[in-house]
């Protein structure tokens, strides 16, 4: 199951409207589509929910700063027009460095991190050299997560372990994305499986 996305703006694009924008810097689409990708994409799907009025007005606030503009209207399955929308190449410069960034904490790799590499699967980018950096972000916070504070409570230390097992798994499946591509060791597995039961 994915996680609800609640949008929040603090004079930035959200979660939201980047994956949007992303969706529509792929190809035109209207707000059906969009909704319609996000629901029925396998790797998407599992990142991420989203109610169908928070993409409508995400297209809205995309249109507004200039991200993407329409570029027709075609007949709907109800009567009304759709609007399809592009991205626009000041929109297509933001999300391409949106989706190159690293996540800053381990909090934002469970949707935001996924989203992106299950965004750049879409497009056939590889994902060894982000999966690097986000590795060198991470592992410093592992290591800190490590080191015990005199005095620590109980309840304190299992939080911690918590976090440092969680960020220390992270970094684990980075280290292999990193060197075995999308697929991991396991994809890596499965494909050479695949590949000896067709010999």
């Amino acid at each position: 199951m994915g996680i609800l996305i609640v949008t929040m703006r603090l004079n930035r694009l959200s979660l939201l409207d980047q994956i949007v924008l992303a969706l529509v810097a792929e190809s035109p689409r209207h707000g059906f589509d969009v909704a319609e990708n996000l629901a029925t994409d396998e790797a998407l799907s599992l990142a991420v929910t989203v109610r169908r009025p928070l993409v409508y007005r995400a297209l809205d606030d995309l249109a507004a700063a200039g991200l993407i503009t329409v570029a027709r209207r075609e007949p709907g399955s109800r009567g009304a027009n759709r609007v399809v929308y592009r991205a626009t190449p000041k929109g297509r410069r933001v999300n391409t460095t949106w989706l190159n960034s690293v996540v800053s904490h381990p909090r934002d790799a469970r949707i935001e991190l996924l989203a992106k590499f299950a965004l750049r699967s879409r497009r056939g980018l590889p994902h060894q050299r982000l999966a690097a950096a986000q590795r060198r972000v991470f592992e410093p916070i592992a290591a800190a997560l490590s080191r015990s504070p005199s005095g620590e409570s109980p309840a304190a230390a299992l939080v911690r372990r918590w976090r440092r097992e969680s960020v220390t798994a992270m970094v684990a499946l980075l280290a292999d994305l990193e060197k075995n591509g999308a697929g991991g060791r396991r994809g890596a597995s499965r494909s050479r499986r695949t590949a000896s039961a067709k010999g």
